[in-house]
């Protein structure tokens, strides 16, 4: 049983699908709690009730935001994907379920000094529990229509005989297998501008007939990043972001936050503050 616990387990760290994700779970517990009255407790009793509910959705939020944007950042190691388990998971929820239960003991412990309204410990822990139970609901119904997009996908190929990529090899430089083992990405180095982690999909910005596209591939980050270690040309200067060192034009911001100007790409990539002193030692060596 204990073997089972270190399979491996899908770990999102998909910055846009965390963020939607923590707005959901935030709107979805203070509607949960304030229309459904859940565990019997009635928060419509007084307004006072009400900017409870409103301020726990809010702690809650900041909580999560905290946990699953913040943390992974600043501890890449800890919650690479490629490693992640089923053990970790658990331990993951049970460290978010003591965030979230410590910071709704708090407010309920301020409010009754106040004596807006009273929650007992065990309520406080079916409500800490809510807004885990709905982040996990969504986190599986993205993982399970990804699969679905997967089988769908093969299912195709079978259909149609498709055992062949495709997409035919053209003479390049860089050649990237899909997940499924057929498709293949190719394109010339030099072509490439960054490489996005979106889910288990990778965003490819690259330049075609002199115009940036983006391509969306169906492969990991963590292979991507794996594969083009070989490749000096790109490194990471974000967790979920890959660069051609050879398209950054300007490297701007300041002590809040610093981002890559790219060549032809229309928006700015950001940089990680363990590798602003990188990047900031290449536009200095440039320049000299």
């Amino acid at each position: 049983m204990f073997d089972n616990l270190n399979q491996p387990y899908p770990f999102n760290n998909n910055f846009k699908h965390n963020v939607k994700t923590i707005g959901l779970v935030g709107m979805g517990f203070v509607l949960l709690v304030l229309y459904f009255q859940p565990f019997g407790i009635n928060f419509l009793k007084s307004e006072h009730d009400g900017y409870f509910v409103l301020g726990a959705g809010i702690m809650c939020v900041a909580s999560l935001f905290a946990n699953m944007l913040i943390l992974p950042g600043i501890l890449p190691k800890a919650f690479n994907p490629s490693n992640w388990t089923i053990r970790k998971e658990m331990i993951w929820n049970v460290w978010l379920f003591s965030n979230l239960f410590g910071i709704l003991s708090f407010m309920a412990w301020f409010v009754n000094e106040i004596q807006f309204t009273e929650l007992p410990i065990f309520r406080t822990g079916a409500l800490a529990l809510l807004p885990l139970v709905l982040l996990n609901l969504i986190n599986y119904n993205h993982s399970l229509k990804d699969k679905m997009v997967s089988v769908l996908d093969n299912s195709r190929r079978h259909l149609f005989g498709d055992e062949k990529p495709s997409v035919i090899l053209k003479p390049a430089d860089l050649h990237i297998i899909a997940e499924n083992g057929k498709d293949v990405f190719n394109a010339r180095m030099e072509d490439i501008l960054v490489f996005h982690s979106s889910g288990n999909y990778v965003e490819i910005f690259l330049i075609e007939k002199g115009v940036c596209r983006k391509r969306l591939f169906r492969q990991s980050f963590v292979v991507v990043e794996q594969y083009l270690n070989q490749h000096p040309e790109f490194s990471k200067c974000h967790r979920c972001w890959l660069v051609n060192l050879a398209r950054i034009e300007a490297l701007t911001g300041n002590s809040k936050g610093y981002f890559l100007e790219i060549d032809k790409l229309g928006f700015h990539v950001p940089v990680s503050r363990n590798n602003i002193t990188i990047f900031r030692s290449l536009m200095e060596n440039r320049m000299e």
